[in-house]
């Protein structure tokens, strides 16, 4: 399997998560500074913490969702690659590109894999998800300040998945291919508690079930027992053509492309 990743976009991510900590540091420090050390009338005393509280609280919040997404362990594309090591040699891993953050391109079909961090315990029924660690009064306020929240991941894989589907109607309009959306968790200490999900939950690692391995296996099962054709060579190469052809010059010129066994 081949993977290929947008480096720009990930240290982007990273460099902007570090200056809006640093950003919300200053911004809190000044505030206190203005508030206490400061000889000003009352009306300035009463407007500083108005105005630097939000500022403080808004630049927060955004550093610590730009470090859950780019910095914290383990790495999303890492965790993915890993459990996909061994599946077959034409397959290829797109990382943080513009229509998905992970797309995997094999002869089975198309998926796009939107991953979640949390490794915390769910049950997914349908298309409804319980957070157990949601429970309690004040559970939610936690999770907010941690920006910990599971989101609406079926929601997201859907558009994931539709936005991935356009790019592939325009460059193959008549080739049927379906793009399949899958939900997978990085962190291995998450627990799934599943009863038909209507989209596929798995966990990243191959010791863990369900794997993302075991999933496009029982697809690629499934599909044997049709009369489902494999995707060709031009038809592949068409789809990454078309994907690389998103990235501008410069994600371009940084994209890392690596083979993985």
């Amino acid at each position: 399997m081949r993977v290929i990743t947008n480096e720009l976009r990930i240290k982007q991510g990273r460099r902007i998560g570090t200056v809006l900590f640093f950003v919300s540091i200053f911004v809190l420090t000044a505030g206190l500074i203005l508030s206490n050390f400061i000889a000003v009338n009352e009306t300035v005393i009463l407007f500083v913490p108005c105005l630097v509280m939000p500022v403080g609280l808004v630049t927060t919040l955004l550093s610590v969702r730009l470090t859950n997404e780019w910095v914290r362990q383990p790495r999303p594309e890492e965790a993915i690659a890993e459990g996909l090591a061994g599946i077959n040699r034409r397959s290829v891993l797109f990382n943080y590109f513009p229509p998905a953050n992970h797309i995997l391109i094999t002869p089975e079909g198309v998926y796009t894999l939107t991953t979640r961090f949390q490794m915390t315990r769910f049950k997914i029924t349908g298309d409804h998800w319980l957070d157990y660690k949601r429970r309690g009064p004040l559970a939610p306020f936690f999770q907010f300040m941690k920006q910990e929240g599971i989101g609406k991941p079926f929601e997201d894989a859907a558009i994931d998945a539709a936005n991935v589907q356009t790019v592939i109607d325009s460059v193959l309009p008549d080739s049927g291919i379906e793009v399949q959306p899958i939900v997978v968790f990085t962190h291995p200490r998450a627990i799934l508690e599943l009863e038909a999900p209507s989209i596929p939950v798995v966990f990243a690692s191959p010791k863990k079930k369900p794997s993302i391995k075991t999933a496009l296996r029982e697809v690629k099962r499934e599909r044997r027992k049709t009369d489902f054709e494999l995707l060709s060579e031009d038809e592949l190469n068409a789809i990454e053509k078309a994907l690389i052809a998103l990235l501008d010059a410069k994600a371009f010129d940084e994209a890392t492309e690596e083979e993985r066994d």
